[in-house]
């Protein structure tokens, strides 16, 4: 997990899930129709949000969500977003990481990773993602598709929000941009879900006989960084010591070559 700053970014929020529980008042879990805070583990160093057949609520499926929103220090107006994750396969059943506003106020929304559970590219076996920006009253949208990856092995996944542009990443490498006016400039908080599909849904589909009893979102963790254009990469003592033994020892060797040659 990053632990330093960035050129541009300043680290402003981080969660590795080594407890046995959410941190509060960092994260809040889902409620409603479709979630249930109980769908939200925290064992073994990782966050799992579960979706399943739930025998409390009828054997309907419910599923895990949790959102900073009403946390503290995680939300706000720009920043660098990441989580390292990875998805179970299944049918029906979506996985989300997305942006949303402070006040609970939509659009906008930005979806830095969405896998409908079910789209005619996936089928739920999670080898393509896409990156959704939801703006206007209007809920105009501008979707990119990320294809041929395989989601049920660990990826960060991440977007890097300025003023007027949308980067999204996977490992590091910018994979999508989204350059607009329409760019929110509001307080927004991360979100992180799974999803049961509804009939009323194309893109996101009811699970079927193929779906797994169980469908997992692991989270190894989570990284916000606020904009800070001023902001340079930290290096710690240990690396600079290092780096100037090896300005040395280069020099060394240089000075015992030349003479060498002299002689």
């Amino acid at each position: 997990m990053p632990t330093t700053n960035l050129t541009g970014w300043t680290l402003a929020f981080s969660d590795d899930f080594l407890g046995s529980s959410l941190s509060y008042p960092s994260w809040f879990k889902y409620g409603g129709t479709l979630w249930d805070g109980s769908h939200v583990i925290v064992a073994a160093g990782l966050l799992e949000l579960q979706s399943y057949q739930d025998p409390n609520f009828n054997n309907t499926w419910k599923s895990g969500g949790v959102s900073t929103i009403q946390g503290y220090g995680s939300n706000s107006t720009y920043g660098k977003y990441l989580a390292r994750q990875r998805v179970d396969p299944g049918y029906g059943i979506s996985a989300i990481a997305l942006l949303w506003p402070s006040d609970n106020s939509w659009p906008p929304e930005i979806d830095f990773y969405e896998d409908g559970g079910g789209s005619v590219f996936d089928n739920g076996v999670r080898d393509s993602t896409s990156a959704t920006f939801h703006f206007n009253s209007y809920n105009n949208q501008t979707t990119q598709y990320l294809r041929n990856v395989n989601f049920t092995q660990w990826h960060t996944m991440g977007v890097e929000w300025t003023p007027g542009k949308l980067v999204y990443t996977i490992d590091d490498q910018v994979w999508g941009t989204v350059q607009s006016n329409d760019v929110p400039n509001i307080s927004m908080g991360l979100a992180l879900q799974t999803q049961a599909g509804t009939a009323s849904s194309n893109w996101n589909p009811i699970p079927n006989n193929s779906t797994p009893s169980m469908v997992t979102m692991q989270i190894d963790w989570v990284v916000i960084y606020a904009w800070n254009p001023q902001q340079t990469s930290s290096v710690n003592f240990g690396d600079t010591v290092h780096r100037n033994n090896a300005i040395i020892l280069y020099f060394i060797f240089l000075v015992a070559t030349h003479r060498t040659k002299v002689v």
